[in-house]
């Protein structure tokens, strides 16, 4: 079989070259893709939501407790009745939220979307701030549109 044709190391500034599947030369071998790949996949937030505990308990019994309506549209200034379809952390199990009722809400795919674009960065007291008034706890607690436990 002919041997490989070396290239330039994927590395930006390094002149070296390799013939290494990933791309980079022996000094930045360490930054070949498939390391940061594993790590990004262990992370801690990203794992909760692939469990089947979460799947078949968790989020059912949030939607089903929120009657399947987003409850950021339903609080909000707004007040719409929207379908909720995702079932979410307010503070992000990454900044070290729980699975607790007071840190669960659902969301329609839209109010999800805006609401992780915009918890990037921010802080627990922040997030809190705007939305705590949308978790499940409150939301029974309140009676808003949702069911009540019992």
């Amino acid at each position: 079989m002919p041997q490989a044709i070396p290239k330039r190391c994927r590395e930006r500034g390094c002149g070296n070259r390799t013939t290494h599947r990933h791309g980079y030369c022996d000094q930045h071998a360490d930054k070949a893709s498939w390391g940061n790949y594993q790590q990004q996949q262990q992370r801690k937030g990203k794992r909760i939501y692939q469990t089947k505990e979460w799947r078949t308990e968790i989020a059912p019994r949030v939607k089903e407790l929120a009657n399947h309506l987003c409850l950021n549209c339903l609080l909000g200034t707004s007040s719409l009745v929207v379908p909720g379809n995702v079932c979410e952390h307010i503070i992000p199990v990454s900044m070290g939220g729980d699975e607790s009722d007071k840190n669960l809400s659902c969301f329609c795919n839209s109010c999800a979307k805006d609401k992780t674009a915009w918890e990037r960065g921010k802080s627990k007291d922040l997030i809190l701030k705007k939305y705590a008034n949308t978790s499940i706890f409150n939301a029974i607690h309140r009676g808003m549109g949702v069911k009540l436990l019992g």
